[in-house]
C-alpha cells in the first residue's frame, strides 16, 4: 500500500510539473509579440525618451501577465494588451518628438554615459538626469517651451557631469594617492616631491577642461603624478624615522648616508670604476653616466664592425669562387676587391675618429650601415625658441670637422623634442631648431646647400621615457645624420 502510495504522489507530482512547462510555454507564446515590442522600445531609448508613456505602457503589461497567471478570460487580457499597445505606440512618437526637440541634450546624455559618468561622477550623473527627464516629460506634456528650457539646463548639467566623470576616470588613482599622502602628513617630509606631484596634477586638470577628447598629454601628466606622489611618499618612509631620536641613536645619520652610497659603489665597481665620495655623490653618477655613455659607442662600433665583417666575408667567398676558375695572376676584380676592402677600411677609421670627437655632454655617435648619426644632446635651445645660442657653438665646430672627414656626404638634420607640449606646436618648434642648425651648417661652416636638408618630427621619435627630466633632457636633441659612402 506504501508504494502504491508513493507511486500516485509522484504521478501527481511530474503532471503537476508538466501543466506548469506546457503553462510557462503557452504565457511565453501569448506575450511573444508584445515582449518584442518592448525590446525593441528599449533598443530605441523609448524608455528614456518618453519615460511616463512607456511606464504606463509596461504597467498595462505587468497587470495582463498577472491575469494570465491568474487564469482570467484570454478577452480580459487581451484588453490590457491593446491598452499597453496604445501607451507604448504613444511614448514612440513622443520620443520622435524628444529626438527632434531635445537633440543636443541627448547627445550630452550619451557622452556622459560614454564617460561613465554613473560610475564616476554619480551625484552629479543623479542631478543631471533628472533634470533630463523633467525636459523628456515637458514633451510628453506637450510643453515645448518648457522642455526646451529644462533641456538647455540639463544640457549644460550634462556637460559638466561628463567632464568630471573623464577628470575622475583618469585622475581617479593620482587623486586617491595623494589624499593618502596627505592624510599621512607627507608635506611635512617630503614638500617638493609632493609639491610637484599636486603641479602635475593640476596641469592634467587644464589640460582636460582644454580638451576633454585628447587624453594623450594628461595621461602623461597623470603618471608623472603617481610617479612624483610615490616618490614622496617613499621619501616620507625613509626620513619619518631619521627623526626620531632613538633611531638616531641607533645608527646614526653617517650610516644612513653611507647606506644611500653603497648602491652606487656596487654599480661603479662592476663597470670597473673607482668611485670617490669625497665631494658627494654627483661626482661618481657622473662617472658612471660618461661610462655608459662610453660603452654604448663602443657597442655601436662593435654592431658595425660585425656587418662589415660580414660583408667582407662575403666578398671574399665570391673572390674565392672566381679565382678557383682561373690559374693565377692579378685580376681587374680583384684589383676592385681589394679597392673596396680600403675603402671601407678608411671610413671605419674616420668613423672612430668622429665618436672620439664628441663627449658625454655633447651627445652620442652611432652608425648604422652607411648612414652615420651624430645625436647631439649638447645643442640646447630655451624654452619654446629655435635660436642657436653660444654655448653649443663649439658642438657644433665639432660637426664641421666630422664634416671635413666625409666631405661628399649628404645630410638630413632632424628636430626632437620631448613628449611635453602640444603634438602639432611640438612638431613645427622641432622643424624651426631644425632648420636653425641647417643654416647655421650652411652659413658659418661652409657646406653646400644643395646637400643637407631638415626636418622636425616633434616628439614622434623619443630615445628614452619622458617620465624625469634627465629623461626629456635625452629626447631634446639635434640628430645630424650623415649619408656615407665605402666607395
Amino acid at each position: 500500500m506504501r508504494l502504491i502510495a508513493k507511486l500516485i504522489v509522484t504521478f501527481l507530482f511530474v503532471a503537476m510539473l508538466q501543466e506548469t512547462a506546457h503553462a510557462q510555454v503557452a504565457k511565453a507564446d501569448f506575450f511573444k509579440v508584445i515582449h518584442s515590442s518592448f525590446d525593441q522600445a528599449r533598443t530605441d531609448k523609448v524608455d528614456v525618451l518618453a519615460p511616463k508613456s512607456f511606464e504606463r505602457a509596461l504597467s498595462q503589461l505587468q497587470d495582463a501577465e498577472k491575469d494570465f497567471d491568474k487564469g482570467r478570460k484570454p478577452d480580459q487580457i487581451n484588453e490590457k494588451l491593446k491598452s499597453c499597445d496604445q501607451y507604448l505606440k504613444e511614448a514612440q512618437q513622443f520620443a520622435i518628438s524628444s529626438r527632434k526637440e531635445l537633440l543636443s541634450a541627448i547627445s550630452a546624455r550619451d557622452d556622459a554615459l560614454t564617460a561613465e559618468a554613473p560610475k564616476y561622477a554619480r551625484e552629479a550623473w543623479l542631478v543631471a538626469d533628472a533634470r533630463f527627464r523633467d525636459a523628456v516629460e515637458r514633451i510628453e506634456h506637450k510643453d515645448s517651451d518648457g522642455a526646451h528650457r529644462k533641456g538647455s539646463e540639463a544640457e549644460v548639467l550634462l556637460r559638466d557631469t561628463e567632464l568630471t566623470a573623464i577628470k575622475g576616470k583618469l585622475m581617479g588613482e593620482a587623486r586617491s594617492l595623494i589624499a593618502q599622502a596627505d592624510q599621512a602628513k607627507t608635506a611635512d617630509y617630503a614638500p617638493r616631491s609632493l609639491a610637484a606631484a599636486k603641479r602635475s596634477l593640476a596641469q592634467a586638470e587644464q589640460e582636460i577642461t582644454r580638451n576633454r577628447y585628447d587624453s594623450t598629454v594628461p595621461k602623461q601628466l597623470i603618471a608623472q603624478t603617481v610617479y612624483e606622489v610615490k616618490h614622496a611618499s617613499y621619501l616620507r618612509e625613509q626620513i619619518y624615522p631619521l627623526l626620531q631620536k632613538e633611531s638616531i641613536k641607533q645608527q646614526g645619520i653617517e650610516q644612513v648616508m653611507l647606506d644611500w652610497e653603497e648602491p652606487i659603489r656596487r654599480v661603479a665597481i662592476e663597470m670597473s670604476l673607482e668611485p670617490h665620495f669625497d665631494q658627494g655623490y654627483l661626482r661618481p653618477m657622473q662617472d658612471l653616466y660618461d661610462k655608459v655613455g662610453l660603452l654604448q659607442r663602443d657597442l655601436s662600433s662593435q654592431r658595425q664592425a660585425v656587418r662589415d665583417r660580414d660583408e667582407q666575408i662575403a666578398l671574399l667567398t665570391a673572390e674565392v669562387k672566381q679565382l678557383q676558375s682561373k690559374l693565377g695572376g692579378e685580376s681587374l676584380e680583384r684589383f676592385e676587391l681589394q679597392k673596396r676592402l680600403s675603402a671601407q677600411e678608411r671610413v671605419r677609421d674616420n668613423v672612430a675618429k668622429i665618436e672620439s670627437m664628441f663627449g658625454a655632454d655633447d651627445g652620442r655617435v652611432f652608425r648604422e650601415a652607411n648612414n652615420l648619426t651624430m645625436s647631439l644632446t649638447g645643442i640646447k635651445f630655451r624654452v619654446g625658441k629655435s635660436t642657436i645660442e653660444p654655448e653649443a657653438f663649439p658642438v657644433l665646430a665639432k660637426v664641421g670637422d666630422a664634416l671635413k672627414l666625409f666631405p661628399d656626404s649628404t645630410l638630413v638634420v632632424e628636430g626632437h623634442t620631448d613628449g611635453q607640449g602640444n603634438d602639432s606646436t611640438m612638431l613645427l618648434l622641432s622643424q624651426d631648431r631644425a632648420d636653425a642648425v641647417r643654416q647655421y651648417l650652411i652659413t658659418n661652416l661652409g657646406v653646400n646647400a644643395e646637400k643637407v636638408s631638415a626636418v622636425g618630427y616633434g616628439k614622434q621619435r623619443p630615445i628614452a621615457s619622458n617620465d624625469s627630466e634627465m629623461s626629456r633632457a635625452r629626447n631634446r636633441r639635434i640628430d645630424i645624420v650623415m649619408k656615407i659612402s665605402g666607395n
